[in-house]
């Protein structure tokens, strides 16, 4: 790893407690801190790299939208389709530990990580991001997605009122909440908006039942409004395995 990738893996990985928070996945969001202010990265981070997504059979191809790559697969229990400029960090195996470690990182920032990322690392989740956002962010805020299966289904109401009642400590409102159609079947979908370290987010989740008796769950989050149709377009391929 570069030292330009590793500086900006470092300032995107501080980052993680609050987009735990962000994503709903546990902890009061009084502990997210600010966004950290750090290096941009340079562009043109590719797919296939060892943090970043996988080829997917050229542009456009396995079914996702042109220019993405996919990520995740069946140690993960799920997979999808983001950027192939993006970078994704797979927690599967002790992968993301191994990661963490070899990224260059403090002690301080490597526990932050860890804490952040606890409850995707504990269900062989995906961490993944857009470097590139953060040089185009007056917050340096990286455009983020988390996911992960978790043990248990419910009916889409049950997945749609767990997703809102999540948000009531972020003080977060829903802009919308519904079923939308995914590559994996009809997905409980929240959008959504929340301010975390004087920073405006704008996030997305969805929960998809899963075989297995496992919901699905991807969130993405981003401080960039007119990123909200990237955010949907990756969601839409969503895909348990």
């Amino acid at each position: 790893m570069t030292r330009h990738r590793r500086r900006a893996v470092a300032a995107t990985l501080c980052l993680a407690p609050a987009v735990a928070c962000a994503g709903c996945a546990g902890g009061p969001a009084g502990t997210a801190p600010a966004p950290v202010r750090g290096p941009a990265a340079p562009p043109g981070n590719p797919a296939g790299t060892a943090t970043g997504p996988a080829p997917d059979g050229g542009a456009g191809g396995g079914g996702l939208p042109r220019g993405f790559a996919r990520a995740g697969g069946p140690e993960n229990g799920l997979t999808f389709g983001v950027p192939r400029s993006w970078v994704a960090l797979d927690a599967t195996g002790g992968g993301l530990e191994r990661r963490l470690d070899r990224a260059g990182l403090t002690d301080k920032q490597i526990h932050r990580a860890r804490a952040g990322l606890k409850p995707v690392a504990a269900h062989d989740g995906i961490w993944a991001f857009d470097p590139a956002s953060m040089s185009r962010s007056p917050h340096r805020f990286a455009t983020n997605l988390t996911a992960r299966c978790r043990p248990g289904t419910a009916s889409s109401a049950q997945l749609l009122a767990d997703a809102v009642r999540r948000l009531a400590p972020l003080r977060g409102r829903v802009l919308r909440a519904g079923t939308v159609p995914v590559a994996g079947g009809r997905a409980a979908r929240v959008g959504y908006v929340f301010t975390v370290g004087g920073v405006r987010l704008h996030g997305l989740r969805l929960l998809l039942p899963a075989p297995g008796d496992r919901t699905c769950v991807l969130t993405l989050s981003t401080d960039d409004a007119a990123r909200r149709g990237l955010l949907e377009r990756i969601g839409g391929t969503l895909r348990p395995l």
